[in-house]
């Protein structure tokens, strides 16, 4: 099956699971037992508006989408730091709309903090613009293109969560809200398998939710195939220089492009490839150049896609790829000051209202494959966020034997062995 029918057909399917808010797993709940998942009361979501594609671009601000790429610019360099041969892969959009609905349940100087970590300028209303942003996702073409976003809570937190902050996940970033038992072994599977879902079986993590009280993620899977594809007769082996050393039989797809744009500069050459839906900017390193050297300038990819470029015909010859990586944000973004806005007694009580709570993790996973046809990504963001305040007890029954009692013994077999009464356990 071609990628366009795979596409047409999955996007589809895609489009029909959004008529409805909470999706409640119901099938995974029958296969895993002892992990039921809980809708948590919310606003009906209503199935985005069927509206030209062209509208849609037309609606969706340019003043957000250049808040987008502001925090893209600030954060990839952190986020792409390797050591040796290691690959490095990270999703800003991802992180976008995992730490805004962080933001959406923050109030104070946290919410102030996250607005301007996000580039959201003045009264710029995120939700309302990632909104639109989901519709052109769902949008139905060549390439196939899905953001989804979850949240999973333990049952104790009951009606501690902010009814108005549910409300904006489910009709700004039509999310699924579970509640569930962080204690059960099978939860950890289940949410392993949400994810696995929605990145297409490309990303399945090991969740360990047993820390948190509430968890959020974001998944985003993206296929596209290029709009000239590579022809696999002009491949070559060749070897590919490593920082380590050469690589050798690396296969390398070749295609010249006409009339094509790129940019030159001291340190890099840049060009574009052309997909169905987008296109691949391609950046490389001056020989001696290590691509985390050019990534240390917080202003390196900025002037990348902002700088003039000129036309000619270009010849690629690029190595067919495919890997995984897995980030902590906390860690690699240290310099940028998000574990502190998060962590140091953040203001999330828009989503706990009367409670003290912190994030505790982000992390971010992602995998990539390139090849003839063109691309297939995902990634996977999960946000873990625990009450530091003591929550309501569990529900007890109690049974305080300071009166008459029977008691019963059995086995293994289920016979019983004893049955007796104790009417006065002082008596020897």
């Amino acid at each position: 099956m071609t990628m366009k029918k795979e596409s047409n057909t999955r996007t589809l399917s895609l489009r029909l699971r959004a008529i409805t808010f909470l999706i409640c797993l119901s099938i995974l709940a029958t296969a895993v037992i002892g992990c039921e998942a809980k809708k948590i009361s919310a606003s009906t979501l209503a199935k985005p508006a069927a509206v030209e594609p062209s509208t849609l671009y037309d609606e969706f601000s340019d003043v957000f989408r250049k808040a987008l790429w502001e925090f893209a610019f600030k954060t990839s360099g952190s986020a792409l730091t390797v050591k040796d041969d290691g690959n490095a892969l990270y999703s800003p959009i991802s992180l976008y709309y995992a730490l805004a609905m962080v933001e959406a349940g923050a109030g104070g100087h946290t919410k102030g903090e996250l607005r301007a970590f996000l580039e959201m300028l003045g009264e710029t209303d995120a939700g309302a613009e990632l909104q639109k942003l989901y519709a052109l996702m769902l949008h139905e073409g060549t390439s196939e293109e899905l953001i989804a976003n979850a949240v999973w809570m333990r049952s104790e937190l009951g009606d501690l969560v902010g009814q108005d902050w549910l409300d904006q996940l489910a009709n700004r970033f039509y999310a699924s809200a579970f509640k569930v038992d962080f204690k059960d072994k099978a939860t950890a599977e289940k949410m392993s398998k949400w994810v696995e879902e929605q990145t297409r079986g490309k990303i399945k993590p090991e969740v360990d939710p047993t820390e948190a009280d509430m968890i959020l993620m974001n998944t985003l899977y993206f296929k596209a195939e290029w709009a000239e594809a590579f022809d696999k007769g002009n491949n070559r082996k060749d070897v590919f220089y490593a920082p380590s050393g050469t690589i050798a039989d690396v296969t390398f797809m070749n295609a010249t492009h006409f009339g094509q744009a790129y940019l030159v500069a001291d340190e890099f050459r840049a060009s574009a490839i052309k997909l169905k839906n987008g296109k691949i900017d391609f950046i490389l390193p001056n020989e001696g150049v290590l691509p985390e050297t050019l990534l240390a300038n917080p202003d390196f990819l900025k002037t990348v896609y902002e700088s003039e470029r000129q036309t000619a015909d270009v010849a690629f010859s690029l190595p067919k790829f495919t890997y995984r990586a897995k980030i902590d944000v906390f860690e690699k973004m240290e310099a940028l000051g998000l574990r502190g806005m998060l962590q140091q007694s953040p203001d999330l009580t828009v989503m706990l209202p009367g409670q003290d709570a912190t994030v505790t993790e982000i992390t971010q996973e992602a995998f990539i494959d390139l090849n003839e046809e063109g691309v297939e990504a995902a990634a996977y963001t999960e946000v873990q966020i625990r009450c530091t305040a003591i929550l309501p007890p569990d529900d007890i029954v109690e049974m305080i034997f300071d009166r008459p009692f029977i008691y019963v013994i059995s086995d293994d077999a289920g016979v019983p062995l004893f049955v007796g009464v104790v009417n006065n356990p002082s008596v020897s």
